[in-house]
């Protein structure tokens, strides 16, 4: 056989494994020989081993297990990583298999539904997503409970000692971001009662319209 017939063969064989993973069989070989379980996880009973080389339908997968279905042993659920797409052999022997050409395939079920990934290559599966950035600390203050009304925000270091305008002992409710802290007062130059928010407040209580200074940290 040709390389570029293999390549389409193989490519064939991952596309089909990756598109009906989540509803039917799919054909699939084991690179390794893995414990075969009773569900999908090592705290689960052993009921087999999968052997190099062997051949099973793919039924499902759930995270980094997949359920397979055995042709004369025991069903049960083995570790992704050892299995890859193969084209199922011929007669009952061993041939047909695609391990002459390096694949890599990723299944991942999410609230949204399954989705697939494969490369053909010695390249690993795409790197996820990276996480959202922190959240630059700052506290912000409403005019109403509930975090309504008009509002505006300050960052660590950001104080004033006396209110002015509009805004004094008129503040009824705080939203605190990314770990900062607020302390806030009913008297200017921060003395008097005192009460340090660390955490979103929806009312302030008795220091609801009663806020004279601030200091953020």
């Amino acid at each position: 056989m040709s390389s570029n017939r293999k390549l389409f063969g193989a490519t064939l064989a991952a596309v089909t494994l990756l598109t009906t993973l989540a509803a039917s069989a799919a054909p699939g070989v084991a690179t390794g020989n893995v414990n075969v379980r009773t569900g999908p996880g090592t705290g689960y009973a052993k009921v087999g081993v999968l052997s190099t080389g062997e051949y099973v339908d793919v039924k499902q997968c759930q995270g980094s297990w997949c359920f397979v279905d055995r042709a004369s042993n025991t069903d049960g659920w083995v570790a992704k990583s050892y299995l890859a797409p193969a084209n199922p052999p011929s007669g009952g022997g061993s041939g047909g298999s695609s391990s002459d050409i390096p694949l890599n395939f990723g299944v991942t079920v999410g609230p949204g539904g399954p989705s697939f990934s494969f490369g053909i290559g010695d390249a690993p599966p795409p790197a996820p997503p990276a996480p959202p950035a922190p959240e630059t600390p700052k506290v912000c203050f409403f005019k109403d409970k509930h975090f309504a009304g008009a509002s505006f925000c300050a960052t660590p270091g950001q104080q004033n000692p006396d209110i002015a305008g509009n805004w004094d002992n008129a503040i009824e409710s705080i939203k605190v971001y990314g770990g900062a802290q607020v302390v806030i007062c009913k008297q200017p130059n921060y003395v008097g009662l005192c009460a340090t928010i660390s955490t979103d407040k929806g009312s302030l209580s008795t220091y609801n319209n009663n806020v004279t200074s601030y200091q953020v940290f």
